[in-house]
Order: C-alpha cells, then structure tokens, then sequence
C-alpha cells in the first residue's frame, strides 16, 4: 500500500495553516510597529517572513516524514497520522512564527 497520499495531505495542510498564521503574525506586527520609521518596520517584516518561509518548507517536510513514519512503522490510522501530524507542526509553527515576528523587531533595530 502506498502512503503517499496521506504525506501529502498532511504536509499541503500543515503548510496552509502554517501561511495563515504567517500572514495573521505579520498583521499583528504592522500593528505593532505603528509609528516606527518606515524603513526599520520593513526590514523587521522582511526578517520576520524570511524566519517563517523558511520553517513552513522545514515543517512541511517533516509533517511528509512523520506521516510515513507513523504509517508505516507504528502502523497508525492514515487519517489519525495525518491529523495528529498536521496538529503537532502547526503548533510549532505557530511559536516559531510568533518568536520571529518578537525577535525582528530588535534586530531591526527598533527599541
């Protein structure tokens, strides 16, 4: 039986919720650095959506990984695999996405 199927599933999932709470995040900081000069809120966006790309690819790779994983080798429901996978990399997700769109703003240089 092949698993392919679930895998992708589960890593197109994990990376649509993922770029959901990317783009929430980043409306969240363009409130947030109100009133900050303009040239120092955008590099703090831009280092704040390269942190999040570039754990949406990880995640969604490893939500692919895991599935299998627990397809295959724990022998687990595909739905179960696929729902618990996409449940445990959204989350975290979700607090990598918040830490950046904390941690930019010092690095950019905004106090």
């Amino acid at each position: 039986m092949t698993n392919k199927s679930p895998a992708a599933i589960s890593a197109l999932l994990t990376v649509l919720v993922l770029v959901l709470l990317a783009a929430l995040f980043l409306l969240f900081q363009i409130v947030a650095l109100n009133g900050a000069a303009e040239r120092q809120e955008m590099t703090a966006m831009g280092i704040s959506l390269a942190c999040q790309s570039i754990v949406i690819i990880l995640l969604g790779a490893f939500a692919a990984r895991a599935t299998n994983f627990l397809i295959l080798k724990v022998a687990w429901n595909s739905i179960l695999a696929v729902a618990v996978t996409v449940l445990f990399a959204t989350m975290i997700g979700g607090a990598i996405s918040f830490l950046s769109s904390i941690v930019a703003i010092p690095i950019a240089g905004i106090r």
